[in-house]
């Protein structure tokens, strides 16, 4: 879970107060399938108080590709929003025991983002990839918690009227990533179509 005093302080530097309003706390777990075969799994914890959203996400992998190279991925990433903007984000992901951290925070310049190799500040009210709640992925760029490179996106979405599912498609640079949702627009599903080869599923099991 996020530190509490990590809100605190992303708090004070964009010189808001927070209410004493009641918190909400929602968890979201996903089974990952590469293919048909499962390959690991994606927590998410949200804590909500007012307008403020605490998301904690952990993401484990681990299969091979082509039974002979091995993939291993560990991505942990705490993220804090305010009236659906991105202010505040901290990430660890490690692939194949190679470890990087992207940071960001908010000054009056913006959200300063601090990368591996640079820094940058991003103006505006940036947006992440927020896919638990897709009212907040609608923008033209998304901030990537991994490598802390605002992407740019095109979305588009559906309605199916057989079962009241709505399909969102984020197009990227290089993939498409393709959302489902329910009537009360709760996330079930992801799929994306992985660079190194393969189709990779997400399914909701909570």
């Amino acid at each position: 879970m996020i530190r509490s005093l990590f809100i605190l302080l992303v708090i004070f530097a964009v010189g808001q107060t927070a209410a004493i309003e009641p918190e909400i706390t929602r968890q979201l777990d996903f089974e990952v399938f590469l293919n048909d075969r499962e390959v690991g799994k994606h927590r998410f914890e949200l804590l909500e108080q007012g307008e403020s959203i605490e998301v904690s996400s952990t993401m484990s992998l681990d299969f091979k590709i082509f039974k002979i190279k091995r993939v291993q991925y560990v991505h942990q990433a705490n993220e804090i929003w305010q009236s659906g903007c991105l202010v505040a984000l901290r990430s660890e992901t490690e692939k194949q025991g190679s470890a990087a951290a992207v940071e960001a925070s908010t000054d009056q310049s913006g959200l300063v983002v601090q990368r591996p190799k640079e820094t940058e500040t991003i103006t505006g009210c940036v947006r992440g990839f927020s896919y638990w709640n897709p009212q907040w992925l609608e923008g033209d760029h998304l901030l990537n918690a991994e490598t802390g490179i605002n992407v740019p996106v095109e979305i588009s979405s559906r309605l199916s009227e057989q079962d009241s599912i709505t399909h969102m498609k984020l197009a990227l640079p290089k993939v498409d990533i393709d959302l489902q949702y329910d009537a009360a627009g709760e996330w079930l599903s992801l799929q994306t179509e992985l660079l190194i080869g393969g189709t990779l599923r997400y399914q909701r099991v909570l």
